[in-house]
């Protein structure tokens, strides 16, 4: 689950909440301190970006200069947060590396989890499995040290958990609203709840999200009332992130399916693809449960009548076939589901496995017929063509092999060997330059030594390099494919960057999904992004999206020197 623009400024405050100013005396550096600090919130919290950045830079520079450095971490961490909510995760990723190595430099254990908490966050905005082991290595970071940090963590957990491991979901918010509840604080008591209201609706359980959703009220009950006396204390408020959430889950589960998917398109700023998505699952599951009790009401009064009509000696044997009957419903929509699964998948294939089958069989018989004085230039001309389809076909069916491996396929890590970056991106560059049908310029710009390895499988990241390489060509023009090769931190980064269509931002979500193709009059079955970011998952990296790059498509491979 992606990690909500909505989300971005609590978070933020809650780091902030870590670091307080306080009553700055009136001595010169304490003002300065205090006015870069007051510009520095002002920015984040309403931008521009070009000028947060510049007032980061100065104000990090001043607590640096000043030796402010436990404040200096505190602030380099929201400027991460600030690079997630403008989802620069790029940017975001490079903060934490710097804010990790400037941590460790300094030896301040007792502040790394600041770094991993930023990390974990970064992971989850990309729907890397990693996410779940980086927040908790962050819990055991912080140990006692920060409860309103710890408590957004386990709110983090819930969220990555929740479509996987439901059981570990409700166990994360449970332990982050019993943190919220020792704190006694409204805004981070009424964050709990209203996650937990929202976990239960995306899991359906109408009687848990009930319950919630009445403590909920009653706590905004409480907060209202104690607002209107002035009873509450210091800067608390109540955070209503969830009201519109709990809104829509209340339509949906009065059977308002129309009403919830016009508020969630509308008004919702919380997931909103996946809560209209569970919205469509319980209105399906609805008109399930109506269609069987009519259902059971028609069979209710066949046998009745059937029971009346026959002796009563044969109830037992009418109940095995009304079971047998249930059985063969079932199976019947299954076969249903897989034939429509099965036509489907031979509609999409048809037009990619036929065309080059029949440009084979055209030039083939044209080449092998002696009443065709062709010449030799005209020969070596069809042969290339057979080559090119026969190479294009071998493509598609070892994708579809490999997306039928799925979750089979490991990798042994006692098989891992030192591979060289450097030659590695030379020689997939060479290899696609066959591809080149448009003459680009094509580079190779390293800061690598030619005798830098990362431990690692040579074939597959050859493999992975090699769809994402052709991938540049196939929608680029003019211009140039670049590949860039990197270390960051513990991992190589290596880039490939085109200079052609590009990707919109309303596609940039899905096309590491299967069969996920741009545009349909480009060759392919949309299986080469899917495959090379699961290939890259085995190897235990990432395949990222630079979304910040605009000028063309810019793919980034991460992976683990080990």
């Amino acid at each position: 689950m992606n990690l909500d623009l909505y989300n971005r400024k609590t978070i933020l405050l809650a780091f902030f909440l870590l670091f307080s100013i306080g009553a700055f005396a009136e001595t010169p550096i304490e003002k300065e301190n205090k006015d870069l600090y007051r510009e520095f919130v002002r920015l984040q919290n309403y931008g521009p970006a070009d000028q947060f950045y510049i007032q980061a830079e100065k104000y990090e520079k001043f607590l640096k200069g000043h030796q402010m450095m436990e404040e200096y971490f505190k602030i380099k961490t929201n400027e991460g947060f600030f690079d997630l909510s403008q989802r620069d995760i790029l940017r975001g990723l490079k903060t934490s590396e710097q804010l990790d190595r400037e941590l460790h430099e300094a030896q301040a254990t007792h502040l790394y989890y600041l770094s991993t908490g930023l990390k974990g966050d970064l992971y989850k905005a990309t729907r890397s499995p990693l996410c779940d082991s980086i927040y908790q290595q962050a819990l055991r970071e912080v140990g006692n040290r920060d409860p309103k940090f710890t408590m957004l963590i386990h709110m983090s957990l819930a969220q990555v958990n929740y479509m996987t491991n439901r059981s570990a979901s409700i166990k994360w918010v449970n332990m982050a609203q019993q943190e919220a509840e020792r704190l006694n604080n409204y805004e981070h008591r009424s964050m709990s709840l209203g996650l937990k209201c929202y976990l239960y609706f995306m899991m359906a359980d109408e009687e848990a999200f009930q319950d919630n959703a009445e403590k909920y009220e009653r706590l905004r009950e409480e907060f209202d009332s104690l607002e209107a006396q002035g009873l509450t204390l210091g800067k608390q408020r109540f955070s209503h992130r969830y009201d519109k959430v709990i809104e829509v889950a209340k339509a949906a589960f009065k059977g308002k399916f129309n009403d919830a998917i016009k508020m969630a398109e509308e008004e919702l700023n919380v997931d909103r693809q996946m809560v209209i998505y569970c919205i469509h699952s319980m209105e399906g599951q609805y008109e399930k449960e109506r269609s069987t009790e009519k259902l059971k009401w028609g069979f209710g009064i066949m046998t009745a009548l059937y029971i009346f009509v026959y002796i009563m000696g044969r109830r037992r044997l009418l109940r095995k076939i009304w079971k047998r009957n249930d059985e063969l419903k079932v199976a019947l929509e299954k076969a249903d589901a897989a034939n429509q699964m099965k036509t489907s998948f031979i509609q999409s294939m048809s037009h990619e496995i036929r065309t080059p089958l029949n440009a084979i069989n055209g030039f083939s018989q044209i080449l092998c017929d002696p009443n065709f004085n062709l010449s030799e230039e005209e020969k070596e001309d069809m042969r290339k063509r057979i080559m090119s389809n026969t190479e294009a076909i071998t493509i598609i069916i070892n994708e579809l092999l490999e997306l039928a491996a799925g979750e089979s396929v490991k990798i042994d890590e006692d098989a891992l060997i030192p591979v060289a970056v450097n030659k590695m991106c030379k020689n997939s560059l060479e290899a696609s330059e066959k591809h080149n049908e448009n003459g680009l310029r094509m580079e190779f710009m390293t800061t690598l030594d030619d005798e830098f390895t990362i431990k690692t499988n040579e074939e597959i990241v050859a493999q992975i390099l090699g769809k994402i390489i052709d991938n540049a060509l196939k929608f680029t023009e003019k211009g140039s494919v670049t590949i860039e090769a990197a270390q960051k931190g513990q991992m190589v980064e290596i880039s490939v960057t085109d200079t052609g269509i590009g990707i919109p931002a309303d596609k940039q979500d899905t096309i590491f999904d299967n069969f996920v193709k741009l545009d349909e009059f480009k060759g392919g079955v949309g299986l080469g992004l899917s495959i090379s970011r699961r290939l890259t998952n085995l190897l235990g990296g990432n395949l990222l999206l630079d979304s910040a790059y605009t000028t063309g498509c810019r793919f980034v491979l991460q992976l683990p020197i080990r």
